[in-house]
């Protein structure tokens, strides 16, 4: 049984967009693969078979069918058709993409007993018709001719119109893909350690350490939620607020780098300068010039 996190697997842990459409082909049939999604999945199944395993349920789908699979742990198996080919078109999305759609096209709860305990626990299978098939194809061209810019655009507007048509034409998944865009206590936990300590210089590991979790859990938990590494995040951040201090405030970077978590001002010169392309002094005298 092999482990895979994805779709940092089938990217090279390269996610600067909110969606990622990839092709997947393979001539092998794999049984109870390991999957940790950190993002939520459209797979749409072009040949083969696909079953999906989470806590509560286990699916399977055919051609006619594509699986919507929230993220989180789950066990997958694919099995060849019978000209010993498994071909899909996975189309992952970053929560994001949900909360963005919702604040758009706001919707109430349909059923009223919906929660996000019960609704994202499990996969959803949906039967292809006309539309959807012809969706999926116009996804495939896309992914064919468009520039990584583009992509991304057009994935964003395919994104949007799959969820307007599925939305209309199955309400009641109005509530199961809402619930999404409900934040898991861990992920509450997270965003107001964050909060609070972004600006006193706390490392990853201290971080991970107020949050309960393993450095590993924590780097990926922070990446699913900010589309960011904790790394790069916390430098923005600190960066940001260096230059407010800098430019608004007229301080220097001896009088900052401290409260900014550096230890020594020469490591914070020098990561200004990486991130602005100057130094702090230079930055200064490029904002007031004599």
């Amino acid at each position: 049984m092999e482990n895979f996190l994805l779709p940092q697997g089938l990217t090279g842990n390269s996610l600067q967009e909110n969606v990622i459409v990839l092709p997947y082909l393979s001539t092998r049939t794999s049984l109870k693969n390991r999957i940790v999604l950190d993002w939520h999945l459209f797979s749409f199944l072009q040949q083969g078979t696909k079953t999906v395993s989470y806590a509560a349920t286990t699916e399977t789908i055919t051609p006619e069918q594509f699986f919507f699979l929230p993220a989180g742990n789950c066990l997958m198996s694919e099995k060849t058709a019978d000209n010993g080919t498994y071909r899909s078109l996975l189309f992952f999305v970053h929560q994001t993409m949900f909360n963005r759609f919702f604040d758009k096209h706001p919707a109430g709860n349909t059923s009223g007993k919906t929660s996000r305990h019960t609704a994202t626990q499990h996969p959803i299978s949906i039967q292809k018709d006309r539309f959807l098939t012809n969706l999926i194809e116009s996804l495939e061209i896309v992914l064919a001719s468009a520039t990584p810019a583009t992509l991304t655009t057009l994935g964003e507007l395919k994104f949007e119109e799959l969820m307007l048509y599925l939305t209309h034409q199955y309400p009641q998944l109005t509530d199961y893909f809402s619930s999404l865009c409900e934040e898991r206590e861990e992920d509450i936990l997270l965003k107001h350690t964050i909060e609070a300590h972004t600006q006193d210089g706390m490392t990853v590991d201290e971080l991970a350490f107020l949050c309960n979790m393993s450095v590993s859990t924590f780097k990926r938990k922070f990446t699913k939620v900010f589309n960011d590494s904790p790394k790069q995040w916390l430098l923005k951040k600190r960066m940001s607020q260096a230059e407010s201090m800098l430019r608004v405030n007229g301080m220097t970077a001896s009088e900052i780098y401290e409260s900014l978590g550096y230890e020594n001002l020469s490591s914070f010169i020098q990561a200004f300068k990486q991130f602005y392309g100057m130094t702090p002094k230079q930055y200064q005298l490029s904002q007031y010039p004599k």
